[in-house]
């Protein structure tokens, strides 16, 4: 941090800050700080990683990459190393750990990566609304109170669901490259569920497709959903339950509701 706050002191010009390593670290001085332009995860690229690197720094080419993980605060060593805990428990101060339960502040987010283009999305098609009252094994009368409610709301569970298949949908999304250089971008679909069943993930990933395009072009990509499988969760006895209601499926910031009933 010292060394690299004091290269920067000295430089005349921008600083490009390139990190190797096979985690994530706390780069945040680095990240607010104007005289370095930019940062640059590398991973462990082997013997052609500084001619691919220097592709990218001379714009020879259009980085496309995602960050396989959470990269948190410096303060999340404070956790200890024989915790295994997923979800956060505020009582005990654990904020959580990966991206689909940590809610505590963080450095980079899973998923996250830059390029030298820009893209946007637009939904084309999808759905909006799944029934399930035809795919019940039993009546939504006949189902206890303790299976198919929790605090007043409602899910239920997919082993009593009789054909998922008949539930999966597509959702194509329109991709167009807003910038001025041709890239490779990968496409995340996210999913965020209803919290009514207490665990439930702060979102969690349901697709992904790597697109081509070339500079002002539009492509398409498409994801299979899987409802059964990507918009359910596990309850606190370890079953696997889809909930009720608005579900939202996200991919950066555009978002289409999803809504599941009986």
């Amino acid at each position: 941090m010292a060394l690299v706050s004091a290269v920067a002191e000295s430089s005349h010009k921008p600083l490009i800050l390139v990190l190797t390593g096979g985690g994530p670290l706390d780069v945040s001085f680095a990240q607010h700080d104007p005289r370095i332009a930019s940062i640059l995860w590398i991973g462990y690229p082997g013997e052609a990683g500084p001619k691919a690197l220097a592709q990218i720094i001379f714009g020879d080419h259009n980085p496309g990459g995602r960050l396989p993980m959470t990269w948190y605060p410096e303060s999340y060593t404070s956790v200890a190393m024989n915790d295994m805990s997923m979800r956060a428990d505020p009582s005990r101060g654990f904020p959580g750990r990966t991206y689909r339960f940590y809610t505590g502040d963080q450095v980079y987010g899973f998923g996250g990566g830059l390029s030298y283009t820009k893209y946007e999305y637009k939904l084309m098609s999808g759905t909006d609304r799944i029934s399930l009252s035809e795919f019940i094994k039993t009546s939504p009368n006949e189902i206890s109170e303790e299976q198919h409610q929790v605090d007043n709301l409602n899910f239920i569970q997919v082993d009593r669901l009789s054909c998922c298949d008949a539930l999966k949908f597509y959702v194509q999304i329109s991709v167009t490259n807003a910038g001025e250089k041709d890239g490779s971008h990968a496409v995340l679909l996210f999913a965020r569920l209803p919290k009514h069943v207490p665990g439930t993930p702060e979102k969690q990933l349901v697709g992904f497709s790597r697109v081509h395009t070339t500079s002002r072009g539009t492509t398409e990509a498409v994801m299979l959903v899987d409802p059964c499988e990507h918009l359910s969760t596990a309850d606190e006895n370890g079953i696997k339950v889809l909930p009720l209601g608005d579900h939202v499926l996200m991919v950066d910031d555009l978002e289409n509701s999803v809504s599941i009933m009986v």
